[in-house]
């Protein structure tokens, strides 16, 4: 119902039409043939990771306290002439003979638990980023337990993702 009485409009009509819009045409998804089975290439087993990959560093000493964080590293007490042959060789993965790793929070148990046994050598701290060895780890429930925080076993010789 229009209004004789109204306002007069100028400049054109109350609506105006609705201008289409071009649709966005969908790309045709290339049809993508089933692989064949014979075509599978198994995943590479490694038996270690070089420096470059997973690079080592000492922690100097330094005062832990019980209330730290966890952060982006993994830590690891090592015998000194193992530390220095694992910097400069990598580090092994072997089921057999695993590399225990642990985050921050056990660091302080870890160091009680040394103190205890015998040392024939000086020990040394290393630490590596988690990201890099995070495909070849396995959780230790039995540390993790003993120390409280969360420690892992490196020896998964096909990576996980």
């Amino acid at each position: 119902m229009a209004r004789a009485d109204g306002f007069p409009l100028t400049g054109g009509a109350l609506h105006s039409p609705r201008e289409r819009t071009a649709r966005a045409t969908r790309q045709e998804e290339t049809s993508r043939a089933q692989p064949d089975l014979f075509d599978y290439v198994p995943p590479v087993r490694r038996t270690h990771l070089m420096p470059e990959e997973a690079p080592l560093l000492i922690v100097t000493t330094r005062a832990f306290s019980e209330k730290e964080r966890d952060d982006g590293w993994l830590y690891s007490l090592l015998p000194a002439a193992r530390a220095r042959s694992m910097m400069e060789e990598g580090l092994t993965l072997d089921a057999r003979e695993p590399l225990m790793f642990c985050e921050r929070p056990a660091l302080l148990p870890l160091f009680a638990a040394a103190a205890e046994e015998p040392a024939e050598t000086g020990t040394t701290l290393l630490r590596v980023r988690r990201t890099h060895v995070a495909p070849w780890l396995e959780d230790d429930p039995d540390m993790s337990a003993r120390l409280g925080a969360a420690c892992y076993l490196l020896s998964r010789q096909i990576p996980i993702g």
